[in-house]
């Protein structure tokens, strides 16, 4: 029997896993330790799920073990319970890579970790301000390819998530190199969902915005002019990442996993293709005051990845990306117009 393990099986990663991945396989089997949904948006015969608690070392690897050796991938999405010490992320981490050398040491193992992890590395970046955005100057190497794994993590800035994503980061390299566990890494910066549904639209600011306009709340931009710049990825489009990786691993292996530049965008340019999608006018506010921790640049150079497996595009293009955040949170406000979100 061939078995894929996720965590979190009803977020946005967890759920495209599941939705994707899921028929490629016997079984799938999802780790979550909330007491909200237990079950993928689109339910299979095919999936278990398993209450636990991924900072409970004993209740992690007593799950493994019910499944042993025909567990074949194990993808981590490396979100800590709502509401929840950040922290939590590295400790789920380490247990599930203790676990998995212990019960299926043969398993591939995908760990979905953030850009959050450099800090405020980012910001420098020599970079330019111009009428929307802050950007590379043109003659930059990373202006056109986006920004390689080959970047510095010490002496800045970074949130407690950042943090957490750093030490479960290292964690699993360290898993890789030192234990030859299948392990890959992938470093993700904003998200989007454009298949399925999952309670999360996507991960950044373009859902962001999409759901406080339907909302009809002003939103808030904070810092840099609005000029702050992300890239977004199809979640569909990782998910795809993390199977052609299960299929040939390099152990201890880092990613970088986002659009690149041609899927990027400031803030101020998501509002002006939001106002030009839709043909309303979007109300925010401007705050001077930036996040803590915040960068004014990000684009993802996905060039090593697809050195290692050729077959690999993104495939979404970025209005297409906006577009399907529009149709999420419109569906979903509408089925709940009462919900905090």
């Amino acid at each position: 029997m061939d078995i894929a393990v996720v965590t979190d099986p009803t977020g946005l990663v967890g759920g495209e896993v599941v939705r994707a991945l899921g028929p490629r396989y016997d079984l799938l089997v999802g780790l979550d330790a909330t007491a909200g949904p237990t079950t993928p948006a689109e339910p299979t015969a095919r999936f278990r799920h398993h209450r636990v608690d991924l900072a409970d070392r004993a209740a992690v690897s007593t799950v493994l073990a019910e499944y042993g050796s025909d567990v074949r991938l194990v993808v981590h999405t490396g979100r800590e319970p709502e509401g929840q010490d950040p922290m939590l992320i590295a400790v789920g981490t380490s247990n599930l890579l203790h676990a998995v050398h212990a019960r299926c040491p043969d398993a591939v193992f995908v760990l979905n970790s953030g850009v959050e992890v450099y800090g405020t590395a980012p910001n420098l970046l020599p970079l330019v301000e111009t009428a929307t955005r802050w950007d590379l100057p043109e003659d930059h190497p990373a202006h056109d390819r986006g920004l390689p794994e080959a970047r510095h993590v010490d002496h800045v800035e970074r949130t407690p998530r950042g943090t957490a994503l750093l030490a479960a980061d290292l964690a699993a390299q360290d898993s890789g190199k030192r234990l030859d566990v299948a392990v890959g890494v992938f470093r993700t910066a904003g998200l989007v969902a454009t298949t399925g549904e999952s309670p999360f639209a996507q991960h950044g600011f373009v859902s962001a915005l999409v759901r406080d306009a339907l909302r009809g709340s002003p939103f808030v931009v904070r810092g840099f002019g609005g000029k702050q710049v992300r890239d977004v990825l199809d979640v569909a489009d990782l998910v795809e990442m993390f199977w052609q990786f299960a299929m040939a691993p390099r152990p201890g292996e880092v990613y970088h996993a986002g659009g690149g530049r041609e899927r990027s965008c400031s803030l101020l340019e998501a509002i002006a293709g939001y106002e030009h999608l839709t043909d309303h006018q979007v109300a925010f506010d401007y705050d001077p005051e930036p996040r803590y921790a915040d960068v004014r640049y990000w684009s993802t150079d996905t060039a090593k990845f697809r050195a290692h497996y050729p077959r690999w595009r993104p495939t979404t293009a970025l209005p297409d990306l906006v577009a399907a955040a529009h149709r999420h949170w419109s569906a979903r406000l509408e089925r709940l117009p009462g919900e905090v979100v």
